[in-house]
């Protein structure tokens, strides 16, 4: 498998589904000149990441592909024209690691998506993070999660406040003067600790526990 050239890094496998043959010819398309990542057709791919291109977040689909899925499973990239907003915690839960808009669709957009995912990151517009915050804030809490204002620290809470407002891994760790590196794993420990699946999770916790 060949290096993308600026990073070094091999490309990330993507696989993908499309609910119809227009939207997958013109996926390939946008995708074709995106070295960061490279298409390829065996599901049994090691770290494909699951492209879902479809006009509906309801569509047959989508519900095929979360039915599949095991909480192991890669993470998906969904892009879309439409979704409920009540259907969002549930995608995620189902696996659903990013959420592009269709009318964003391009080639580097969508691998922008498939990059995050594949470093264990969400990317959500800002709308459905807020959308997902509300949903979030009437579920009950997983057995054994902490609760109360001990359950983060001073860093993860400046860490979740810049995530809310859309910065980047990177971002995130220029503004608060520590490594990428850093911010990642704070990111992932805070993460497991709470038994939280994504970002837009954490965001909402903090949220609700009154850190944010």
């Amino acid at each position: 498998m060949l290096s993308d050239a600026r990073s070094g890094r091999p490309p990330i496998p993507v696989l993908l589904h499309a609910a119809d043959p227009l939207s997958e010819a013109g996926a390939r398309a946008q995708l074709a000149d995106q070295k960061a990542i490279v298409l390829v057709d065996d599901r049994s791919h090691p770290g494909a990441v699951p492209l879902l291109v479809t006009g509906s977040a309801d569509d047959e689909m989508v519900t095929r592909w979360g039915a599949g899925t095991t909480p192991k499973g890669p993470r998906a990239v969904l892009v879309t024209c439409r979704l409920r907003q009540s259907v969002l915690p549930n995608l995620v839960t189902r696996g659903i690691g990013a959420v592009v808009w269709r009318h964003d669709a391009t080639g580097p957009r969508m691998a922008r998506a498939v990059t995050a995912v594949a470093r264990g990151e969400a990317d959500m517009p800002a709308d459905l993070v807020r959308a997902l915050m509300d949903q979030i804030s009437g579920l009950p809490q997983p057995a054994g999660r902490p609760s109360g204002t001990s359950a983060l620290t001073a860093r993860e809470v400046n860490i979740l406040r810049r995530a809310a407002e859309g910065d980047e891994t990177g971002e995130i760790a220029d503004r608060l003067g520590y490594s990428e590196r850093t911010i990642k794993r704070d990111l992932h420990e805070l993460m497991k600790r709470l038994q939280l699946r994504t970002r837009a999770h954490a965001v909402a916790y903090a949220m609700r526990t009154g850190h944010l």
